[in-house]
């Protein structure tokens, strides 16, 4: 890794694990954050109905069933196949199975149902639409950027992406289904799978160039 890379990768691993310290502290304390209230609360203030629509919208362009179409639609044609459906499928399906692992070790329930605009079970920390929606956009906005051959319309599809996942984030806290220091820790976490996964695949790019050159 370059030292601009291990600096994010590092910086986000330590964000992510004081954020689970500091939930896990709240949780065997039985008290709630008052980060979480307070934030949460500001956000969920802002609740109308066009914002519903578009919020509720936003927060499923998160889900397993949106990035899996989304996968399989990259992997169906061949000019999209390897370099954006198979980087972009085993970087999701890492990123689910992580972010599914501390969900189980963490246990945290998620906050009151009657403040929730959709249907939602499981646990909640951390936001496994915040780490897989940083993960998949994050990695597809990188590739677009280093694949694609007009600069310029792929850096503006990266930028759009960017502020998807965040937004995504945002969405998971104004339909009531996650905490705000579960979406931190979730994008959090989804940082540090991509700055592993952009360095393999840049390893993988310098291994296939040097092969060529040979």
């Amino acid at each position: 890794m370059n030292k601009k890379r291990i600096f994010i990768f590092s910086g986000a691993v330590v964000i992510f694990a004081f954020i689970w310290f500091y939930v896990s502290h709240s949780m065997a304390e039985g008290k709630p954050l008052l980060f979480d209230t307070i934030v949460s609360s500001a956000i969920i203030g802002f609740r109308n109905e066009f914002l519903n629509e578009i919020l509720t919208g936003i927060t499923y362009l998160g889900n397993s069933k949106t990035i899996i179409f989304f996968c399989v639609i990259l992997l169906f044609f061949k000019r999209t196949r390897i370099e954006y459906g198979m980087p972009l499928s085993i970087a999701a399906s890492c990123s689910s199975a992580i972010h599914t692992f501390v969900k189980i070790m963490v246990h945290r329930p998620r906050p009151p149902v009657e403040n929730f605009l959709i249907s939602q079970g499981g646990f909640s920390f951390p936001s496994g639409h915040s780490c897989s929606g940083l993960v998949f956009y994050g990695l597809f906005a990188y590739l677009l950027f280093h694949n694609a051959v007009d600069k310029t319309v792929h850096k503006v599809m990266g930028t759009l992406f960017i502020i998807l996942f965040i937004a995504i984030g945002i969405s998971r806290i104004y339909v009531g289904v996650h905490y705000p220091t579960d979406v931190l820790a979730g994008w959090a976490l989804g940082l540090s799978i991509l700055m592993v996964t952009i360095e393999i695949l840049e390893r993988l790019r310098n291994r296939r160039k040097i092969s060529k050159e040979q």
